[in-house]
C-alpha cells in the first residue's frame, strides 16, 4: 500500500484541478415547473467550487462499481399525484446492522457526500456493499461496522478510496495506515485523527480545498447523534492546502450559506364571512415533491387542497430533540415542520434520501395534518401560496449566491444564456415590485425593468416571472442583477447577482 500513496494523491490532485475548469451540470429548467406556470392570486457576487466534477470525472472512470445513484425526478406537473405512500415505521431501529441495504423504513446512512459546484452543499451517494465494507476493521468485517466510530471511519475510508484511482487499485486493500487512524466521540462531536502521507492532502487551491473539507464534514457527520467534528493530523490541527482544520465544525459551518433564523409562518385562510359561513367542508389533502427540478439545490414540498375548505397552515423548524437519532431511523440532521387544517389522503412515510430531502412523513389527527421533512442540513427555505388549485409550497435551499431574505432567483442559473431568457423566481419585497437589470463588465446597463410579485412584504413570498429581451450587442460576461428600491431613499435593496455569459 505505501508504494501507491504517491501514485493516489497525484491522480487526485490532476483530477481536482482539472475538474475546476471542466464543470458542468444539467438541470430541468424552472420555467418548467408549476409555480412559474400559476401566479398566486392573493395579495452578493457569484464564485465556483467546482470539485463535484473531480467526483463525476472519477466516478465516472469507476462506474456503478463505486456508487448507486437515484434517479433525479422530472419537473413538477401541473396536475400532482401524491408521491407518499404509507407504510408502517418501526418503534425503533436496531443499529450496527451487519447489511448494507438501507431498511425500508430508515433513511440510508451508508453514504458519502461529494462536493458540488458553485458553491452548493455536498450531495449524497450511496455506497454499495463492496465499499460498505469496514476499511481499515478487522479482517472478515463486511457490512454496516456495530460501532459508531467504525462506521464514521468506514464512510470516510469509502470516500477517500473513490478519490484515490481505484479504477486500478483491489478494492479490498487496507488504507489504515493513510486515512483514519482513529475516531473517537465526546458527547455530539467526533475527532478524527489522520495520519498522511509525507506533503498531506494533494489538494491545491481555495476550490478544491473547500470542496474537500465539506466532503469530509459531511460524510463524518452522517453518523446520527454526530453534529460537530474535529479532524487532526497526528494530533495537530489537520490542514488542507491554506485551510487549517483547528476547531470541531458542523454542516452549518461549511454549507456555504448564511445563518438561518427561526423563523415560523403562520397563514390564517378562512373565509371573510367567518363565523356566519354555513359549515365548511373538511379539507383533503395530497402532497408531492421534488429535487432540483425547480432550480439548482432546491426541494421543493407541495401541499394541495383536492377539495373541501382549509383554514390555517404553520411552517417552521421542528424540534432538534426528536430528529437525527437511531430510535427515530427515519430523520436526519434537521426537519421542517408543515401544519395544514385538513386530512392528507395517504399518510405515512416515504424515504427519499436525494440531498437534501431524506424523508417525508405525515400524520393526520383531529383534523389537521402535520407533514415532517428530514433534511440533510439547515438550509433556508421559503413557503409560497399558490391557487387554482390551492397549494402550499415550501421550497428548502437552492444556489446561495442566487437567495437572500427577500429575493430568490431560480432561472436563468448562474454562468450562462442566451440574449432572451425568462426570469423567474420568489420575492417579498416592497410593494412587491422586484427590480432586474443586466450590466457589462464596464457597469453600463445593457436592459432593465420592474416585474411584480404576487405578494409584497409578507412571511409568505410572492412569485414573479418576466421575459428579459437583450440587444444584439449583449455579448461576453454580463451580469444579471435582481433587487428591489428602498422606500425610504430609493438605494437598491438586497441585491442578488447572476453571472451571464452570452455568445
Amino acid at each position: 500500500m505505501i508504494s501507491n500513496e504517491p501514485r493516489d494523491d497525484e491522480i487526485l490532485g490532476r483530477a481536482l484541478s482539472r475538474a475546476i475548469e471542466t464543470a458542468e451540470v444539467k438541470e430541468t429548467p424552472y420555467e418548467s415547473s408549476r409555480i412559474a406556470a400559476r401566479a398566486s392570486k392573493r395579495g452578493t457576487s457569484f464564485w465556483r467550487v467546482a470539485a463535484l466534477a473531480a467526483s463525476i470525472v472519477i466516478a465516472g472512470a469507476l462506474g456503478s462499481t463505486l456508487f448507486d445513484r437515484p434517479a433525479i425526478d422530472g419537473p413538477v406537473a401541473q396536475q400532482p399525484t401524491p408521491s407518499v405512500r404509507p407504510t408502517t415505521v418501526p418503534a425503533s431501529a436496531t443499529p450496527g446492522s451487519a447489511s448494507s441495504t438501507p431498511e425500508p423504513n430508515a433513511i440510508d446512512h451508508q453514504r458519502v457526500f461529494v462536493a458540488n459546484v458553485e458553491g452548493l452543499p455536498p450531495t449524497s451517494q450511496h455506497l454499495n456493499s463492496v465499499l460498505g465494507k469496514c476499511a481499515g476493521c478487522a479482517p472478515g468485517i463486511t457490512g454496516v461496522p456495530t460501532t459508531a466510530e467504525d462506521r464514521i471511519r468506514s464512510r470516510l475510508n469509502s470516500l477517500n478510496r473513490a478519490f484515490s484511482g481505484l479504477a486500478t487499485t483491489p478494492l479490498d486493500v487496507d488504507v489504515k495506515t493513510v486515512y483514519p487512524a482513529s475516531v473517537r466521540i465526546n458527547g455530539d462531536t467526533a475527532t478524527v485523527d489522520y495520519v498522511l502521507p509525507s506533503g498531506g492532502w494533494p489538494m491545491r487551491g481555495a476550490a478544491a480545498s473547500l470542496a474537500w473539507e465539506r466532503q469530509l464534514v459531511y460524510t463524518a457527520t452522517e453518523e446520527p447523534g454526530i453534529r460537530r467534528v474535529l479532524f487532526t493530523q497526528s494530533g495537530k490541527p489537520m490542514q488542507v492546502d491554506q485551510i487549517v482544520m483547528d476547531k470541531p465544525l458542523s454542516r452549518d459551518d461549511v454549507s456555504g450559506y448564511a445563518p438561518v433564523t427561526n423563523e415560523t409562518i403562520t397563514e390564517d385562510q378562512s373565509r371573510p364571512c367567518a363565523p356566519t359561513c354555513p359549515t365548511p367542508s373538511p379539507a383533503r389533502l395530497s402532497n408531492n415533491y421534488s429535487v432540483d427540478s425547480v432550480a439548482r439545490g432546491v426541494a421543493r414540498f407541495v401541499v394541495q387542497v383536492d377539495s373541501g375548505d382549509w383554514e390555517s397552515f404553520t411552517v417552521g423548524r421542528a424540534s432538534a430533540d426528536s430528529m437525527d437519532n437511531l430510535n427515530t431511523p427515519w430523520t436526519s440532521k434537521y426537519a421542517l415542520q408543515i401544519k395544514v387544517k385538513g386530512t392528507e389522503i395517504k399518510p405515512g412515510l416515504e424515504i427519499i434520501d436525494q440531498s437534501p430531502l431524506r424523508a417525508i412523513q405525515s400524520v393526520t389527527t383531529g383534523g389537521s395534518t402535520t407533514y415532517v421533512l428530514a433534511l440533510d442540513d439547515q438550509r433556508p427555505w421559503r413557503v409560497a401560496v399558490l391557487t387554482s388549485p390551492d397549494r402550499i409550497v415550501v421550497d428548502v435551499g437552492g444556489d446561495p449566491s442566487t437567495i437572500n431574505k427577500t429575493i430568490a432567483v431560480y432561472s436563468p442559473k448562474p454562468g450562462g444564456s442566451g440574449r432572451q431568457f425568462t426570469l423567474v423566481g420568489l420575492s417579498r419585497t416592497f410593494e412587491a415590485t422586484t427590480a432586474w437589470r443586466v450590466i457589462d463588465l464596464a457597469q453600463r446597463v445593457l436592459a432593465s425593468g420592474n416585474t411584480t410579485a404576487s405578494r409584497g412584504t409578507s412571511a409568505v413570498w410572492g412569485t414573479y416571472q418576466v421575459s428579459v429581451q437583450l440587444p444584439p450587442t449583449a455579448s461576453g460576461n454580463l451580469t444579471l442583477e435582481v433587487y428591489w428600491a428602498s422606500p425610504r431613499d430609493g438605494s437598491d435593496m438586497d441585491v442578488v447577482q447572476v453571472p451571464l455569459t452570452v455568445r
